[in-house]
Order: structure tokens, then C-alpha cells, then sequence
């Protein structure tokens, strides 16, 4: 769902409701629904209304988003609101709701993972715990937005990359639901496939360090380490096995400013997208 932008439930209601509010207090005032509205808010707290009703699921929208301060009265113009022709001001606060959805969605992740986004400390217990150290960079962007790789590159479908980012490739043991004694594998017990070392196949494992596929990174490797020189930017040597597979997924480096982002996934993604589609090819080989 965060990769393609799609909210919880939960929240994509909550903006629902807000622009619901918006439309009874500031569009349509006029209207029997907005005067009904109008006046079953005056007495919401003082008689003894079922939680389903309209006023309520609002107020509790509000206070979801953390926007209460002038409910149950009229909202706060912002400034593009203000701006926007007559009939495009409904869905001009929309619009302007988003980045407040995707700004409680993130502090709802970070509550589970009290580290994200920073990369997680102790060992990987879980699919998306293994995500946060890879791409936990990612979740500082505007979460409504599709990510740059599903929309900058068309030299190859995307898809595979998508299967990677959210863990649900099924030739990489992490990432399979596996069952065994009639319940989950435990993470660290999904070992790799393709070696005998009996290490957790994870992304990185696979990706740098498994003697049976990590070769198939070489000449992404060379590319990314003559862009990092480039653009100045930390030796190839010197980053973690996260850093280093973070960039090889698509990942901008973290050294680098956000101006020159678009022109560094401009010119690697291609190559990128090449990579994920031989590593792919060569591990349907492998099974």
C-alpha cells in the first residue's frame, strides 16, 4: 500500500469526512443535508447520539487528523483554497488534505517502529521490518505519491522492482509465506535457496552476497560506483550492505541532495531495471 500511494482505511475515510465537513459548512450551506448537519453538530455533545452518526464519525475524523482546532465551525481557508475558482474549491481542499493524511499515516508507521525511518536497530524479525532499513528514506516523501521508479523509466516494466520494494517476490525466501508445523516460518529460519551456507535469504543476501547470484550485480555495481564518484558522494566501499543494496533497488544515496535526485534516478534506473529483469530471469532458472 505505501508503494502505491494507497492509504489505510481508516484515513482515506477520515479525509473523506474533513472534505465532507468542508462542503457542509463553506460549499453548500444551503442545502437540507448541510442545515441537518449544521444543527445535529450543535447538540452533538449534549444528547446521547450513536458513535455511527454522521456529526460523530466527522468529529472523529478531525481529531484522527489532527485538525480539530476550529471544528465543529467553519474550517480554515488555506491559501490554495482561497485561491481556487468557485467550483474547483472542494477538490482544491482535498488536495490540500493529503499531505496531512500522509503525515499521520508516517506517524502511525513510526509508532509501530519507533525507529523508522530511521534503519531499525537488533536483527530483522519481520518482512516489513527488513524494509525500513532498505528504503526507510522513501518514507520521508509525500506517501500519496507513486514512487519515481514506477514512474520515471519506461525502458522496462516496472513490476519486478515493485515485487522487490514490497517483499513479494517469490524466489527470495524472505519473502515467501512459508508453513511449517502448521504455522509461519519464523524470518531468520527462511534460509537461501541457492547456497549452502544456510544464511536468511534475504534481499541483501541475494543481492551481494549468495555465490550463485551476486555476480549478476557486477556491472550495476561499477555503474553506481562511477556515479557516486561523479557526483561526489561516499566511495562504494565504504557504505553498508543496506546502503549499498538500498542503491542497487533504485534508492538515490542518502549523502545526496534532494535537487539532484531526479537526474541520479534519470540515469541509473535504466540500468536498474536491466539488473532486476536478468536477476529475475536467473533465479526462475535456478527453481
Amino acid at each position: 500500500m505505501i508503494e502505491l500511494g494507497i492509504p489505510p482505511l481508516i484515513l482515506q475515510q477520515a479525509l473523506q469526512l474533513v472534505a465532507l465537513h468542508f462542503r457542509y459548512t463553506v460549499l453548500h450551506t444551503n442545502t437540507i443535508a448541510a442545515k441537518l448537519y449544521n444543527l445535529r453538530c450543535k447538540f452533538r455533545c449534549s444528547n446521547s447520539n450513536p458513535q455511527h452518526t454522521i456529526e460523530n464519525r466527522i468529529a472523529k475524523a478531525h481529531s484522527t487528523l489532527m485538525i480539530s482546532s476550529t471544528y465543529p465551525g467553519t474550517p480554515s481557508m488555506p491559501h490554495s483554497v482561497t485561491l481556487a475558482k468557485p467550483k474547483n474549491k472542494g477538490k482544491s481542499y482535498t488536495t490540500f488534505l493529503k499531505p496531512i493524511v500522509s503525515a499521520e499515516w508516517l506517524r502511525q508507521i513510526r509508532l509501530k517502529y519507533p525507529h523508522a525511518p530511521l534503519p531499525p536497530s537488533g536483527n530483522v524479525s519481520s518482512r516489513l521490518h527488513a524494509h525500513f532499513p532498505l528504503h526507510h528514506l522513501s518514507l520521508c516523501n509525500n506517501l500519496y505519491k507513486l514512487p519515481p521508479y514506477l514512474t520515471m523509466c519506461g525502458h522496462r516494466n516496472p513490476m519486478s522492482l515493485l515485487r522487490l520494494w514490497s517483499q513479494s517476490h517469490q524466489s527470495i525466501p524472505t519473502h515467501m509465506l512459508t508453513i511449517a508445523d502448521n504455522q509461519r516460518d519464523a524470518y531468520d529460519s527462511r534460509v537461501c535457496l541457492y547456497c549452502p551456507s544456510g544464511v536468511t535469504g534475504s534481499e541483501i543476501h541475494l543481492i551481494l552476497e549468495c555465490p550463485a547470484t551476486s555476480h549478476v550485480a557486477l556491472d550495476l555495481i561499477k555503474l553506481l560506483t562511477s556515479f557516486l564518484y561523479v557526483t561526489c558522494q561516499p566511495d562504494w566501499s565504504t557504505l553498508t550492505t543496506h546502503q549499498q543494496t538500498s542503491l542497487i533497488l533504485g534508492d538515490p544515496p542518502s549523502t545526496l541532495p534532494k535537487k539532484f535526485h531526479h537526474v541520479w534516478l534519470q540515469s541509473t534506473l535504466p540500468a536498474i531495471l536491466d539488473y532486476v529483469f536478468r536477476l529475475e530471469t536467473f533465479l526462475y532458472n535456478m527453481t
